[in-house]
């Protein structure tokens, strides 16, 4: 009889647990059709606003987008991504697990007055001012009640993201933030060695133009082979000007390789 009360309690806790989904985030979702905050700014005017050096927000500013990107796979650290009409920004949030509270698809509002806007790899960056000796425009906001302050997720149904269909050579740094994806290209290896997708990984299209894709070390896929062959490629887009100027599409997981 024990054995048997056991064994209920055990399968009741299993049918919860799959409901749940592996749900790991206290966010509760609003109700659907809770309205957003009243927009006064667009992403594109902000980006107009930034003239080359991070600057402080000192006005109620508050903007709205979609999440296009997930720190699901570990390739996006503690940072998020949202576009609206071709303009994106990425909010530096400083937590982990923001795909439960801020999945792909999903509405969010900005409340920028008191924040610091600046640039990383070409893409508009939200946060916190940062220590002055840090050599980033941008810090994370770096705590849930931060980030409750600032940034809300509407009551809206997800929608679904359409990665914009381009080719490397309608590519430019405007773009950058926005999600991108690049058909017909191929790994072509700087170093014969590098085989999995750690790190910056060249690609070409039949033109002979290039663009490299950016892994982190310690994303979940980062020791996954990179596929030979032509491929799809999907990210979201950076331009790192250091240099000569590249284009770089940052993988979200490794379902961004199209084959």
């Amino acid at each position: 009889m024990f054995r048997k009360a056991i064994g209920f309690v055990a399968g009741c806790f299993a049918m919860l647990w799959g409901a749940a989904g592996c749900y790991d985030s206290r966010f509760d979702a609003p109700a659907a059709g809770s309205p957003c905050e009243a927009v006064t700014e667009t992403i594109a005017t902000l980006r107009e606003r930034y003239a080359g050096s991070a600057f402080t927000v000192t006005s109620p500013v508050v903007v709205a987008g979609t999440v296009t990107s997930s720190d699901r796979e570990g390739n996006f650290y503690r940072s998020f991504c949202i576009e609206e009409k071709g303009a994106a920004l990425e909010i530096m949030a400083g937590i982990d697990q923001l795909h439960n509270d801020f999945p792909e698809g999903c509405r969010v509002v900005l409340r920028l007055e008191g924040l610091t806007v600046g640039e990383s790899r070409g893409v508009l960056q939200v946060g916190r001012a940062p220590q002055a000796e840090s050599g980033y425009e941008v810090d994370y906001l770096g705590s849930r009640a931060a980030l409750d302050r600032h940034v809300s997720r509407c009551g809206e149904a997800l929608e679904p993201i359409v990665p914009e269909r381009l080719s490397i050579g309608e590519l430019t740094p405007g773009r950058a933030g926005t999600l991108v994806r690049i058909d017909r290209v191929r790994y072509t290896p700087e170093d014969l060695s590098a085989v999995t997708w750690a790190g910056y990984k060249r690609f070409t299209d039949e033109e002979g133009n290039e663009i490299h894709t950016y892994v982190r070390t310690y994303a979940d896929f980062a020791d996954e082979e990179v596929p030979v062959g032509w491929v799809s490629l999907a990210g979201i887009l950076q331009y790192d000007d250091s240099g000569e100027g590249r284009f770089l599409i940052k993988l979200r997981d490794e379902n961004d390789c199209l084959h």
